[in-house]
């Protein structure tokens, strides 16, 4: 994608990935708020809500989401450097009491045509170096003691020009804003209302399926925006790291010696207490997990060996290049002889070997899945869910049962909740002996009551023919009766093949519409469907299906709970109805 030729290129090449990937933040940002604002659009604004119309939301809420960020950016980027500063501890130096870093630095500077920095160092051993400071006037440059004492001058000054190199190219600045994108992504999941990091929410989601769906969108959603900012702080960040190398060689003319000097860093640049998120500015900082920020220093010191050729082993061992009483204190550390001589080596630590994707790399660590759940939160789902379905297994066994809600109804509801049992009893075994067919249990009007009047004849002839309107709630007594129709219609016009299953339908069609029609109009309403099937086309069906009873057809007779109901059928047409509809007019007369 971006061809890279000599240092120079690899600049170029490095700054325009750093400017594309940053993009990232801002799709990120716009992505976990874009979710967010889903459910208060619904309720406030539904005529920009994002499911409604996706098009009115952004050309109105993601301008708004733009500049909500800019202004988080802008805040916390004022309050970030400070921040930042504080956590490393670091003290101010002079050339009285660190001579030699103060030296290199000012040299460095004027070379690269920046204002001189300040100096500051770190009490630790670790071997490290960041630059910090919010534009060059206000920069300091950063060195721990581990670093100076273990770095010869060549090397302490390559790693002091890596510096000088972001400090010019405003990285500072850049990698704190990466920070600040990342914090604002954080701070907006912290306000995210459906986060289920706690009991009372996964209640919720078990018991408010919607509130569940928009907590795994929402979870899903963090995910994606967080691992996007994540890798594209990896990438600017390595990026960065990259040119600041590629500048500190041009600076230096000695690519040995930063090569060199990374080797002594390697595996040595932990700096105990350090803020995470101060580690990115660092000379070497974390290659994996949440923090990851920088390239591995075995591929850093692969780019400056394939880009400088054999200027990266020209000096082959290291001479030290500090005075000769600094030089002598160093060897004498190392139980040398005094006098010149190469350094001596300094084996590097065996650092664990990052993943190859950068999705692994950020993600490493991790223990949440895509939905944004911790093991503990899978736990409490699983747990909740079992004993929901617990809940409604035990409940229908008790609907079942009915001995609690029975004994609390009145003398004249219990006899008929005794009939109801009896017959449904009786007719799962005998339909012809209970005089009725066994359903479900209902009663009337528990899912609302109709009033009946009398149908209309064109709207029956319209819903026959597909001619009426949709349906509603509200479904007129007009649309069972040419369901009716149809299903004798099938009958009729069945060949000799398809006969017994157009009876079959027929039978089930008629159970299901009588049960319908008594639960939603009652008495009255089943009435006037007993008349309507007391028709010459509806007996005519009743002989067919009685002939081919008796002629044993298997169609009819592979169901034995159906058969039976046949059976009564053909016996008593009159008599067919729900038993529930039966134990009603029992219990009333």
């Amino acid at each position: 994608m971006f061809r890279v030729n000599g240092f120079y290129g690899h600049v170029q090449a490095n700054n325009l990935r750093s400017v594309v990937i940053f993009f990232g933040f801002v799709i990120a940002f716009e992505l976990i708020g874009t979710v967010l604002l889903i459910v208060p659009l619904i309720y406030f604004d539904s005529k920009h809500a994002l499911i409604f119309h996706p098009w009115a939301y952004f050309t109105r809420y993601a301008p708004v989401l733009l500049v909500l960020g800019a202004s988080l950016f802008v805040f916390r980027c004022a309050r970030h450097v400070a921040a930042m500063r504080a956590s490393v501890n670091f003290t101010l130096v002079d050339r009285r009491a660190q001579p030699r870093l103060v030296s290199i630095v000012e040299r460095l500077a004027i070379t690269a045509g920046v204002p001189v920095p300040r100096v500051a160092l770190i009490e630790t051993e670790a071997r490290n170096a960041f630059a910090c400071g919010i534009d060059a006037d206000s920069a300091v440059v950063v060195a721990t003691r581990g670093l100076v004492e273990a770095l010869d001058d060549d090397e302490l000054a390559a790693v002091v020009a890596h510096e000088i190199t972001h400090i010019k190219n405003g990285d500072i600045c850049l990698m704190a804003a990466a920070n600040v994108l990342i914090e604002n992504l954080e701070w907006i999941e912290r306000k995210n209302p459906f986060r289920l990091n706690n009991v009372v929410q996964v209640i919720i989601a078990v018991l408010f399926t919607p509130y569940l769906i928009l907590a795994m969108l929402a979870g899903f959603a963090s995910t994606v925006s967080f691992t996007l900012a994540r890798v594209s702080r990896l990438l600017i960040s390595s990026s960065r790291e990259f040119i600041a190398d590629a500048e500190a060689v041009r600076l230096t003319h000695n690519p040995a010696a930063l090569i060199s000097a990374l080797r002594r860093i390697d595996g040595r640049s932990a700096v105990e207490g350090l803020d995470p998120r101060a580690d990115a500015m660092m000379i070497d900082g974390a290659v994996e997990g949440a923090f990851a920020s920088h390239p591995t220093i075995a591929e850093r010191i692969a780019v400056l060996t394939r880009l400088s050729g054999p200027m990266a082993h020209a000096a082959g061992p290291r001479v030290d290049t500090r005075p000769l009483e600094q030089a002598v204190a160093h060897r004498a550390a190392f139980g040398l002889r005094p006098g010149p001589g190469p350094l001596p080596a300094t084996a590097t630590a065996a650092p664990a070997v990052p993943g190859t994707l950068l999705l692994q790399r950020v993600n490493a660590g991790s223990n949440k899945n895509l939905f944004g759940l911790t093991p503990r939160t899978r736990r409490m789902l699983t747990i909740g869910f079992c004993l929901l379905a617990a809940l409604q297994v035990w409940t229908i066994w008790r609907v079942k049962s009915m001995p609690e809600f029975r004994d609390q109804s009145t003398p004249a509801q219990k006899a008929e909740w005794k009939r109801r049992d009896d017959l449904q009893r009786i007719a799962k075994t005998d339909p012809a002996k209970a005089r009725c067919y066994a359903t479900d249990v209902y009663s009337v009007g528990d899912r609302g009551f109709h009033r009946v009047k009398t149908p209309d004849p064109g709207l029956v002839a319209a819903y026959a023919t597909g001619k009426a309107g949709g349906g509603s709630s509200d479904v007129p007594i007009e649309k069972y009766l040419a369901s009716k129709q149809a299903s004798v219609r099938t009958v009729t016009a069945a060949q000799d093949d398809q006969l017994d299953q157009a009876l079959v339908s027929y039978v089930k069609q008629r159970e299901l519409l009588t049960e319908i029609v008594h639960r939603f109009y009652g008495t009255e309403g089943l009435r006037l469907f007993q008349q309507a099937y007391d028709s010459p086309q509806d007996h005519a069906v009743v002989d067919t299906l009685r002939r081919r009873l008796d002629a044993g057809a298997p169609a009819l007779l592979a169901d034995r709970r159906l058969a039976a109901d046949m059976r009564f059928l053909v016996s008593a047409p009159d008599a067919f109805v729900p038993c529930i509809a039966r134990a009603s007019q029992i219990t009333s007369g």
